[in-house]
């Protein structure tokens, strides 16, 4: 544009406020559990699910759980393609941008410990959590920062030039979700300085649906993978608070 003659237009970088979310505090009985908590921004799938189980785990390891529904936020798209694969959306941007957005607002309660807040996205969420934490993206513009990333069944649609580190899990021969594109992501992203991409590969014996109708793996809330998930968030430093003010 500028070799045109052309000039820039402004970019609207500001915060939504207005985003449909669900806020979940640790479950009662965890003793460790005490403000200050540590907490999850949680980013659904392409059609508006996030697995229950993974917010009962989180809330049971001691985090505090913010569940956004981005999809209810920019309604104008099609974000699953109908059930077949098709090529990324612009909406991963809308959706980067909603999850800075309750990051921000997670840091301003006090109940929640600002620096001990960690993005979790699952299969297309798990995309614009990528996006989220981009060196050179949204993020850089804010105060705020996510601490870590964890992607269930990622979209790897976004750079992986991140400035914290992540952790991807991803289903062997899932169809809609293909480890193949976290793999060449990973390869093409081979920044200096680039932060951890941890990325792992489980196995599964199940049949794998359209992306519209499919269940919940059993896989994906396997004893294997939730070691992963917490013990990848406890090495980042986002569970070393609880309990402390």
């Amino acid at each position: 544009m500028i070799a045109a003659g052309k000039a820039i237009p402004n970019v609207d970088e500001s915060l939504q406020a207005g985003i449909p979310a669900v806020y979940f505090e640790p479950a009662a009985g965890n003793g460790n559990a005490k403000p200050p908590y540590p907490a999850v921004v949680a980013l659904p799938d392409c059609d508006n699910h996030f697995p229950e189980t993974w917010i009962t785990i989180l809330r049971q390891s001691g985090y505090a759980v913010l569940l956004i529904s981005p999809p209810n936020a920019h309604p104008t798209q099609d974000y699953c393609g109908g059930g077949e694969l098709q090529t990324p959306k612009h909406g991963l941007s809308y959706w980067a941008f909603d999850a800075i957005s309750a990051l921000h607002y997670l840091a301003g309660v006090k109940s929640i410990a600002p620096n001990n807040i960690a993005v979790f996205g699952y299969g297309y969420g798990a995309g614009a959590a990528q996006l989220a934490i981009y060196r050179d993206g949204h993020a850089k513009h804010y105060q705020h920062r996510f601490k870590a990333l964890v992607g269930l069944r990622p979209q790897c649609m976004s750079e992986m030039d991140n400035f914290v580190p992540s952790l991807l899990v991803a289903v062997k021969n899932d169809p809609f979700n293909p480890p193949a594109w976290c793999e060449w992501r990973m390869d093409r992203d081979l920044y200096n300085g680039r932060e951890l991409v941890r990325f792992e590969v489980v196995e599964n014996s199940e049949m794998i649906e359209k992306q519209t109708t499919r269940k919940t793996l059993q896989i994906e809330n396997s004893p294997l993978v939730v070691s992963l998930v917490t013990d990848f968030l406890s090495a980042m430093g986002i569970s070393e608070n609880i309990g402390r003010n």
